[in-house]
């Protein structure tokens, strides 16, 4: 049988306005956590490369500098510990938050499509609590489970140009979209005197959005990059009922890189992102918080394994996460640190990076989590 819209619609408040009992994590409040789109490299020096980064989808224009058709992968399971005054949990999600292709288009042109994870709001928590059944005195230790699969993700098709190393410049087109599959049930631990109940929903989600981003190295030593994305209109619907809509956060970042150093490459990153627009798709409770995203970090020339260079890295960031906590911000401060190593002639390479991320809302409440990104780049 067919649900409701009503039935549909209730469904969604209760998933997903609800707090952290039912969230079970500082990071997945609202529609979920911000991945970064963010390529293990750039990862692994906190956010302060990401501009300059041909796989990270942060900025169109860093495209024109990948130098050979590619391909790329990354795996980033997350390892959390949450620790409140009642207690502590731990949890664990496994992501693939980016895929992409990069396709050079002879000597100026470079065409990118690619598709990574925006908002991950995948997640799974039990409350145990006794409950009154009926009319009578019979009191029973109800089960309650919510269950959430699903995310926001961000397909981008980019295409940029740079008619030489001194400037480059890059347009993207975006498409949001994606799906929370939810699952609430009510689960009574003697089934033959009471029956247990079960309600399931899917959210879909649909927005587009136009970036732009431009680099520019007035010298070999020092790299200035800037970009912006502009949001359209997000939309949430059940079936062919719609039950929300909001406007796409606007993104705005600007870079800078110094190379001036034998053997090393500094980096820095600062962005801001209007997260508030998306408030409109909480009836109540999920307060959304326009938030400052920083990063610096370190690329050298480390040892030389199997006559390969494998490059170090080492960065930090500080950024405020969307979606508060009883009308508190979330802040997420993280240490990385990482690796890259070619393979395969060239042909191949291998990063790796390991985020430390504590994440605090001005409460006793406590989150932290460890992130191991890998990502892997062929190129044909």
């Amino acid at each position: 049988m067919r649900k409701s819209p009503l039935a549909t619609a209730a469904l969604f408040t209760i998933c997903f306005v609800s707090g952290l009992g039912a969230q079970g994590a500082l990071s997945l409040q609202g529609l979920g956590y911000p991945t970064g789109q963010l390529s293990a490299r750039a990862e692994g020096t906190g956010a302060g490369v990401a501009d300059f980064d041909a796989l990270s989808l942060v900025t169109p224009a860093s495209l024109a500098g990948v130098g050979s058709s590619a391909l790329f992968f990354q795996y980033s399971p997350e390892f959390r510990r949450v620790t409140t005054a009642s207690g502590t949990a731990k949890t664990t999600t496994a992501r693939f938050p980016l895929v992409a292709g990069v396709l050079p288009m002879g000597q100026a042109w470079t065409l990118g499509f690619s598709s990574s994870t925006f908002l991950d709001r995948s997640s799974e928590t039990s409350l145990v609590r006794k409950q009154v059944v009926g009319d009578s005195t019979d009191t029973v230790s109800l089960t309650e489970r919510n269950k959430v699969l699903g995310a926001i993700n961000d397909v981008r098709l980019a295409l940029a140009w740079s008619g030489s190393p001194v400037f480059r410049v890059g347009v993207g087109a975006h498409v949001f979209t994606g799906s929370n599959r939810i699952l609430f049930s009510r689960l009574f631990p003697d089934s033959a005197r009471y029956i247990s109940s079960a309600q399931s929903g899917r959210i879909s989600y649909a927005g587009f959005a136009g970036s732009l981003g431009v680099e520019y190295h007035p010298s070999r030593a020092i790299g200035f990059a800037v970009s912006g994305r502009k949001g359209g209109d997000l939309r949430a619907e059940s079936g062919d009922t719609a039950v929300g809509s909001a406007r796409l956060p606007d993104h705005y970042s600007a870079s800078l890189t110094y190379e001036g150093i034998t053997g090393a490459a500094i980096s820095a990153r600062v962005a801001h992102d209007a997260w508030s627009s998306l408030s409109s798709l909480s009836s109540s409770g999920i307060q959304a918080f326009d938030g400052w995203d920083t990063g610096v970090g370190v690329e050298v020339s480390g040892p030389r394994l199997i006559q390969r260079i494998i490059t170090m890295r080492a960065g930090a960031r500080f950024r405020t996460l969307p979606f508060g906590v009883n009308g508190q911000k979330v802040s997420e401060t993280s240490f990385a640190a990482g690796f890259g190593a070619p393979l395969t002639r060239d042909r191949a390479s291998l990063d790796f990076a390991i985020q430390r991320a504590s994440r605090t809302a001005g409460s006793d409440i406590k989150e932290r989590g460890f992130i191991l990104s890998f990502g892997l780049r062929v190129s044909p």
